[in-house]
C-alpha cells in the first residue's frame, strides 16, 4: 500500500531540527553532521533525438526540449504555477528471459584490436573547463581493468524478472553475461516508499554493490517526514555512496507538480550538501530551472554525477562549466545512431568527465536483440564503453582506465 503524507507541516521543519532529531536514534555507526539552517554555499561567479527508448524515468520517444523556466528563487512557491499533465527473487527466471551480451572473450579482442589504432588527434574542442577539473588521486592498477555500472535499478530489475536471489546468485546464474571487466554496480533506490522492504539491505550487505538513496521527482508527492527519515537512514549505511537521484521532471510522464519538485529538490539539496554526500542529478526539460536552484545551493566545487544525459552539449555545457567537479553518466542510448545529439555532446565532453552507468532494467544497449532480451543489467555497461571508445577513437583499454578513474574520484569506491 502507498503511504500517503498525512502532514504537510512536519515537512517545513527546518533542516537542523529533522536531522538532529533522526541522530539520536539511528543505528548506523557513522553520526550525520549537524545542518545549520542557512547554508552558504561557495559560488564561482555571483532532449533527446527520436528513437523507441522508455522507462518510467525517460521516455525518449520524441525530440527533448527545454521548456520555460517556471522558477522564481524569491518565492517558488507561491509564483510557480504546476502544468497538468497525463496520469501516469524467485530463482527461476520467466520463460523466455535470456541474454545476448558481448562476452570478455570478445571484448578483449576488440581491446586488442583497437589498442593497434593511433589516438584522434583532430577531436573537438573540449572547452575551458576541462582545466578546471580539480586534481585526484590514483586508482590501485587492478581497477584500471574494469568498469563500474554507476547507476542501475537492482530492486527494480529484480521486481520485473520476479527474481527473490541475491545479486551474487543472479551473475551466477548469468555469468555469460558478465564480462570480466565487470566490477560493481551503485543501485539507486529512488523512491523512499520502497525502503521499508528491506531489500537494499540486503543488496548492498553483497560484494560488489554500492547504494545511492533519494527521491526522484516522480515521487516527490509522496515525501514527507517519514519518508525522508528512510532516506537519511539508509545514506548512513557504510556503502551508500550518494545521494539522489534527485531533480526536476517537465516532461508529459511527470505528475508531480512542479510547486512539489521544487520543494523535494531544494529540500534534498541542502541534506545532501550537509552530510558532504555526492549528487547524482536527474533533469528532463527542466535545464534552466535547474541550474538556478542549483547555484542557489550548492558549492560550486562539489561532486556531482549528471545521471542518464541524452541531450545536447549547450543543455550540459553550462553546468560543466559552473560545477567543475561535475560528472556527465552516459547509458546504452550511445549504441543507437539516432542518438545523434548525445553522441555529438560526447564527443565535446572531456572524457576525465564521462561515467559510465546502465540506468538498468531500461536502455537495452542495441546489440543485444528485444527478442532474447527485455531488460538491460549491470554487466552490460561493457556495451556502452565499447561505444564510447568508438565515438572517442580512442583504445578500449583508456577509456576503461579513465572511466573507472573517474567513478573512484566521485564516489570513492
Amino acid at each position: 500500500m502507498i503511504e500517503a503524507s498525512n502532514s504537510s507541516g512536519s515537512y517545513r521543519s527546518n533542516v537542523k531540527t529533522s536531522t538532529s532529531r533522526f541522530i539520536q536514534d539511528a543505528s548506523f555507526s557513522p553520526s550525520l553532521p549537524a545542518i545549520s539552517q542557512s547554508l552558504s554555499c561557495k559560488n564561482k561567479n555571483d532532449s533527446l533525438q527520436p528513437n523507441s527508448y522508455f522507462s518510467p524515468w525517460n521516455d525518449h520517444s520524441c525530440t527533448s526540449s527545454t521548456k520555460i523556466s517556471q522558477y522564481c528563487p524569491s518565492n517558488s512557491s507561491s509564483t510557480t504555477k504546476s502544468t497538468s499533465t497525463d496520469e501516469r527473487v524467485k530463482k527461476d527466471i520467466p520463460v523466455g528471459y535470456s541474454y545476448y551480451t558481448v562476452t570478455s572473450e570478445e571484448m578483449t579482442g576488440h581491446m586488442q584490436g583497437t589498442e593497434t589504432q593511433a589516438k584522434n588527434t583532430n577531436q573537438e574542442d573540449a572547452g575551458g573547463f576541462a582545466s578546471d577539473f580539480l586534481p585526484r588521486h590514483h586508482s590501485h592498477p587492478s581497477q584500471m581493468e574494469g568498469f563500474i555500472d554507476t547507476h542501475c535499478h537492482l530492486d527494480m530489475l529484480f521486481s520485473k524478472l520476479s527474481f527473490q536471489g541475491s545479486f551474487a546468485e543472479f551473475r551466477e546464474m548469468y555469468s555469460y553475461t558478465f564480462p570480466k571487466e565487470f566490477q560493481g554496480c551503485i543501485s539507486d533506490f529512488c523512491d523512499p516508499r520502497t525502503l521499508r522492504n528491506g531489500l537494499w539491505k540486503e543488496l548492498l550487505n553483497e560484494d560488489l554493490v554500492w547504494g545511492a538513496f533519494g527521491c526522484h521527482p516522480h515521487f516527490a508527492r509522496y515525501y514527507n517526514e517519514h519518508q525522508e527519515r528512510n532516506i537519511l537512514y539508509a545514506l548512513r549505511h557504510p556503502k551508500a555512496v550518494a545521494f539522489g537521484e534527485m531533480g526536476l521532471d517537465y516532461s508529459y510522464k511527470c505528475t508531480t507538480p512542479v510547486p512539489d519538485q521544487f520543494r523535494v529538490f531544494e529540500r534534498q539539496l541542502q541534506l545532501a550538501v550537509s552530510m558532504k554526500k555526492p549528487l547524482v542529478i536527474h533533469c528532463r526539460e527542466a535545464d534552466e530551472d535547474l541550474m538556478g536552484i542549483m547555484k542557489k545551493h550548492v558549492p560550486y566545487d562539489y561532486k556531482i554525477h549528471r545521471h542518464c544525459f541524452t541531450g545536447s552539449y549547450p543543455l550540459i555545457e553550462p553546468l560543466l562549466e559552473y560545477f567543475p567537479n561535475m560528472s556527465v553518466g552516459f547509458t546504452a542510448v550511445l549504441t543507437y545512431s539516432s542518438a545523434w545529439q548525445a553522441r555529438d555532446a560526447l564527443k565535446k565532453i572531456p572524457l576525465e568527465r564521462i561515467l559510465i552507468e546502465t540506468d538498468a532494467p531500461y536502455f537495452l544497449p542495441r546489440h543485444v536483440p528485444k527478442s532474447l532480451c527485455q531488460y538491460a543489467h549491470p554487466g552490460m555497461g561493457l556495451h556502452t564503453v565499447q561505444e564510447i571508445a568508438n565515438i572517442k577513437n580512442e583504445p578500449l583499454s583508456h577509456v576503461l582506465a579513465t572511466l573507472r578513474e573517474n567513478t573512484s574520484h566521485l564516489y570513492n569506491i
